[in-house]
């Protein structure tokens, strides 16, 4: 019954297609992150909105240094406010060659013979953390600040990354709290891979930026965080429901305290600061526009001005509006906008106008200027407008009355009111007949069209619905043909000598999805190891199977899928195991 009411949806959706708008199509390209070691591997997502399908694959630029794996697709589909909106992830993992910062993408996207083109990412690769060479275990948290030396008000990037082999939940961070430094999260946490001192972690990697209020050379202590750890078959089946009260296994509490940390804060110099200084540090530019720059006297053009950048967006002044004369100024409210993402804070503040000329002219709106610490150069800087030109043209023959001191309303004084004249009828006609509304041509009720229009889609309701039990009965009968034989298919595969673990990979993955009448994606070892042990696979099976795979995975993704990797009967051997004790 289920696939029958989605089968009916989407008839009801293409049923629609002509009364829906599809939205423009664009290709966005993401990174996980904006800086990693060389020793990381950076997820990398190409997203297509307004389409399901191009002609081509994803032609992605400046990827030369990095060693590129495909991951897989996904499909989207979805009503949004009455629009059919459909679209496409494409998932990569890339894994740098050299240090560096590199710019990635455009990517470059064709679509019924038209080219669409991404923006472009900045990603940062440095060299190998630094590591103090000892194992540190399994699970451990650790902090970084850059740069570790700032002006005050400028901020620096404070990271937390927790390492971890087994599963962890229930996280709870105690950040220190210290006079006169104010943290800030800066967007939502990652998760990634990575190596550390030659072990492969699983990383959860969270960033905020810290604002210095006052000079100093500031200790940051230790980070705390809680979280209970969950070894390997230790969780519970009811874990799906993510509720304490289905949790039977609590899992091992434990609290991880990260290494204490030192910032350098210094003042802001005294020497060249303007007298009109706000206090505001960064890096900041300035635009402004008049729209229209040309108008009639009594109409109204709107001056904007918008300071962006990065910094202490808050502190950015107030702008007092321009002092024309026979202009009136009407001030509007200023919009802050602040993005918080991994860099640290960056945002805008867009001061408006309305400008009212009384009379023809021409009017010059002089420069605004703001002046700002710049951190990079170490140095003030003044930025500025340039100057504009309001043209106003004479008006109507009516005259504009100032306000009085009553409060009334401008009075506006002209022509002798005009006789009204009447231009057309606004009502419908009133029908007294059934037949006066009955639509002429070939869709009267009664006729052939007519009943095509109105009884087609339920013929083919019928006609899909009939199909799919077709289809089902035939398609089940192959999914059980393929479960019966993916075993000795693995079998055949396997007599061969000097099999790669990308290779093998591709086997064990087949395998379970053949197996287990899973869709071919690319399951995860632990969500290939949950598929055999929800099928009565035992805990020992499930633990060697995943084992297995991640260490095919780890093979590939530093840089050894293409060497032998020397398991061809153990992996036989596993194979008849999941068999014999599967259901």
């Amino acid at each position: 019954m289920k696939k029958i009411a989605t089968i009916f949806f989407f008839l009801l959706a293409f049923s629609l297609a002509p009364y829906t708008s599809f939205a423009d199509i664009s290709v966005t390209l993401n990174l996980d992150r904006n800086e990693a070691t060389l020793s990381d591997t950076v997820r990398m997502t190409i997203s297509i909105k307004g389409s399901r399908e191009s002609d081509l694959e994803p032609v992605i630029h400046g990827l030369e240094s990095f060693d590129v794996m495909r991951c897989g697709t996904s499909s989207r589909f979805e009503f949004i406010n009455g629009s059919l909106n459909s679209g496409v992830d494409y998932q990569y993992s890339i894994r740098p060659q050299k240090a560096g910062t590199f710019k990635i993408g455009p990517v470059e996207l064709k679509i019924k013979g038209k080219t669409i083109r991404s923006g472009i990412k900045t990603l940062k690769i440095v060299e190998r953390a630094r590591t103090t060479g000892l194992y540190r275990g399994s699970l451990f948290l650790s902090a970084g600040v850059s740069p570790a030396k700032v002006y005050v008000e400028e901020q620096a990037v404070y990271t937390l990354k927790l390492y971890h082999l087994a599963k962890v939940k229930d996280l709870t961070l105690d950040l220190p709290d210290i006079e006169h430094l104010q943290f800030k999260q800066l967007g939502k946490p990652v998760q990634y891979q990575g190596v550390y001192n030659g072990t492969y972690y699983n990383i959860l990697e969270v960033r905020y930026a810290i604002t210095p209020l006052k000079e100093g050379i500031y200790e940051i202590r230790p980070s705390k965080l809680g979280l209970n750890v969950y070894e390997s078959g230790q969780i519970s089946p009811f874990d799906m429901f993510n509720d304490n009260f289905f949790d039977l296994s609590a899992g091992r509490p434990t609290t991880l305290t990260s290494e204490p940390l030192e910032l350098n804060v210094i003042p802001i110099p005294h020497e060249g600061r303007p007298q009109d200084f706000s206090g505001l540090v960064g890096s900041f530019r300035i635009n402004t526009r008049l729209e229209p720059s040309e108008l009639k006297a009594g109409e109204s053009a709107t001056l904007t001005v918008t300071l962006s950048g990065r910094g202490n967006i808050n502190r950015i002044p107030d702008i007092n509006g321009p002092e024309l004369e026979n202009v009136k100024v009407y001030a509007d409210q200023p919009v802050i906008k602040v993005a918080p993402d991994s860099p640290g804070p960056s945002g805008s503040k867009t001061m408006k106008w309305a400008l009212v000329p009384e009379k023809e002219g021409r009017y010059r709106i002089k420069p605004v200027s703001i002046s700002f610490f710049d951190t990079v150069g170490g140095k003030y800087r003044v930025i500025k407008t340039p100057a504009l030109l309001l043209l106003v043209r004479p008006g109507g023959t009516g005259k504009v009355m100032p306000l009085t001191g009553d409060g009334k309303s401008e009075v506006k004084a002209g022509p002798a009111k005009k006789e009204i004249k009447e231009l057309g009828h606004d009502i419908l006609p009133v029908h007294t007949s059934i037949k006066d509304i009955v639509p002429e041509g070939r869709f009267k009720p009664g006729t052939l069209s007519f009943l095509l229009i109105f009884l087609g889609p339920c013929f083919v309701y019928l006609g899909v619905f009939t199909g799919t039990r077709y289809y089902k009965k035939k398609g089940g009968s192959k999914a059980f043909t393929k479960a019966k034989s993916a075993s000795g298919i693995v079998a055949q595969r396997c007599k061969k000598a000097g099999i790669s673990s990308s290779e093998m990979t591709h086997i064990i993955r087949d395998y379970i999805n053949d197996r287990f009448g899973q869709s071919h994606g690319v399951p995860t070892p632990d969500e290939a190891a949950e598929i055999i042990r929800s099928n009565g696979a035992g805990a020992d099976t499930v633990n060697e199977l995943r084992a297995v795979l991640q260490t095919l995975e780890d093979a590939v993704y530093t840089g050894k899928g293409n060497k032998p990797c020397n398991m061809e009967k153990d992996i036989r051997d596993l194979i008849k195991r999941i068999e014999k004790e599967s259901r």
